[in-house]
């Protein structure tokens, strides 16, 4: 079983800008109104709907239900020890940018991340962070998905240490693991 410290607030910076940001754990972070607007704000920019969200909303915008939504499905993950969602928020507490682990598979956990245009360079060192942690909290290897002509992601995934896993590449994306032993 995997376990990560309740509290978890780890600091980070961005890679290009040296702003200081912080990874918290999504079941401390408050479904307030000024967070959920922050979600769908950048649920709703231009590449990160185009990656994520389009097609599973039909070319809808993000809702604020759908915020949250994502929030309380975070929190319920950490109760439940299934799935481990991580809000990436700036010294005032604002969320930027977020990364999960989507399963409590100690040998391939499939992670996710998205962040804010409006702050890039901070999803490198949130990513490795959440790794970090990972390792700590009992995981010996993670896994990603990036569909094909995502280049920041795979730039990401790359810095981060993950590697192509050749053997499980699909028609539209293509799978990268990360052994933490």
């Amino acid at each position: 079983m995997v376990a990560f410290p309740d509290g978890l607030r780890i600091p980070i910076a961005s890679h290009l800008n040296g702003r200081r940001y912080f990874v918290v754990r999504c079941d401390h972070v408050e479904p307030t109104v000024d967070r959920l607007a922050e979600i769908v704000s950048i649920c709703n920019e231009p590449e990160v709907y185009g990656w994520l969200f389009r097609e599973v909303l039909g070319g809808l915008v993000y809702p604020p239900e759908k915020a949250r939504g994502w929030l309380s499905w975070a929190a319920d993950g950490w109760r439940a020890n299934s799935h481990f969602c991580f809000a990436v928020t700036d010294e005032s507490g604002g969320i930027v940018a977020a990364c999960d682990i989507k399963s409590s598979d100690p040998d391939g956990a499939e992670i996710g991340y998205w962040a804010s245009a409006l702050h890039r360079g901070v999803m490198t060192n949130a990513v490795d962070a959440m790794c970090r942690a990972a390792r700590q909290a009992g995981f010996r290897s993670l896994m990603a998905w990036v569909r094909h002509g995502n280049i920041r992601s795979l730039a990401v995934l790359a810095r981060v240490g993950f590697r192509p896993d050749v053997a499980r590449r699909e028609k539209t994306r293509d799978c990268f693991t990360q052994e933490l032993t």
